[in-house]
């Protein structure tokens, strides 16, 4: 009986121990498989590069603010070139009874006339500079009135049908700084010819833009700075800034200069004015909306990652985690710029080509 009971209780003990085995065995989690492993963190590779900011403008594509020309010979006007026309040097700007006032290229307008008792001086050597760039080769290089000037003047007044008198008056010629596109007449024939005659601009297209200088230091913006331009055919170009004014349009001489009327103006009245280094880019646009991209800051040749590599640290600062043989480990950074979602970086052992985690 007592054989029988024990061996009752070992097959109850074999039971219950394979009842606990069973329920250790089916509690046991199950392996994961392949899809249900955690995913490696993701990384990106430390790279060397050129790191750019940058501040958009909106402009607008011209001819520039236009300028009033005012005419200098007394008598009647009688003929003016139409809108858009553009003036060369030698060409008529306007006539005054019935003769042409021709344009001549310079910085000084003539303040006497120019005749055989006209002392040396810079007026007499830019109407000599004018005939000689005209094809009157008797004119001197120098500032004297000599008989090669009469002899090239009175050449000049017989082509243009007037007295060859070999003197120039002071309203005989209107002097310019360059070359001009008519942008609007200011009288009409018959009026006297000393009033504003013309609205002048440059010829070659330009940009204008409101500045504020809250938006972007004026100082990035002086004469010859490099700008990039977004055109209204969606293309870019290059472009180089001439002028940064608050709202003058013109100097003494009523030579163009570029303008200031950017759309909307700004808080400060001020506007930025840009050349186009490339006008083939522009020669089928009169005007359009220009983004004008300038450039803050440029750092070239740095290490950068992703702002999504920073780790930030309790003791404050940042590191960046690095992976691979040998470089693993958190490795403290300092940070420059940021740009388009990267940050400049540098720290002791940390070099281009590198694998660090990013969460982005």
């Amino acid at each position: 009986m007592r054989g029988r009971a024990l061996a009752g209780i070992g097959v109850v003990t074999v039971l219950v121990a394979g009842g606990v085995t069973a329920y250790v065995f089916i509690t046991r989690p199950a392996p994961l498989t392949a899809a249900a492993q955690p995913a490696p963190p993701a990384t990106t590779t430390v790279v060397k590069t050129t790191l750019t900011t940058s501040v958009t403008l909106n402009g607008s594509l011209g001819y520039g603010k236009a300028t009033g020309y005012t005419g200098r010979k007394a008598g009647t006007l009688t003929w003016l070139p139409a809108p858009g026309t553009v003036v060369h040097r030698g060409g008529r700007l306007y006539t005054v009874d019935a003769q042409p006032v021709v344009l001549f290229v310079g910085d000084l307008p003539l303040y006497r006339t120019i005749d055989p008792a006209a002392t040396p001086g810079p007026d007499v050597r830019e109407v000599n500079a004018n005939l000689r760039a005209l094809g009157y080769r008797t004119a001197p290089a120098g500032d004297a009135y000599t008989d090669g000037t009469a002899t090239a003047l009175k050449a000049w007044q017989r082509k243009n049908k007037l007295e060859e008198s070999g003197a120039l008056g002071m309203g005989d010629v209107a002097v310019l700084p360059g070359e001009v596109r008519v942008d609007a007449q200011k009288a009409q024939p018959g009026a006297p010819a000393t009033a504003e005659l013309l609205g002048l601009t440059a010829t070659a297209r330009q940009v204008t833009a409101p500045v504020d200088p809250a938006q972007v230091d004026v100082a990035l913006l002086k004469t010859g700075s490099k700008v990039e331009l977004s055109l209204p055919d969606g293309s870019r170009a290059p472009g180089t800034v001439t002028a940064l004014d608050s709202g003058s349009s013109a100097d003494a001489s009523g030579a163009p200069r570029g303008g200031t009327g950017g759309p909307g103006g700004s808080a400060s009245g001020q506007a930025v004015t840009i050349s186009v280094d490339d006008q083939a880019k522009v020669s089928t646009m009169d005007s359009g909306s220009v983004d004008v991209v300038v450039t803050l800051a440029h750092h070239d040749n740095v290490l950068a990652v992703p702002v999504g590599a920073l780790v930030a640290l309790q003791e404050g600062g940042y590191a960046v985690q690095v992976v691979g043989a040998g470089h693993a480990g958190l490795v403290a950074v300092r940070t420059g710029m940021f740009a388009d979602g990267r940050v400049e970086v540098s720290g002791d052992g940390l070099a281009e080509g590198q694998k660090v985690v990013t969460v982005s």
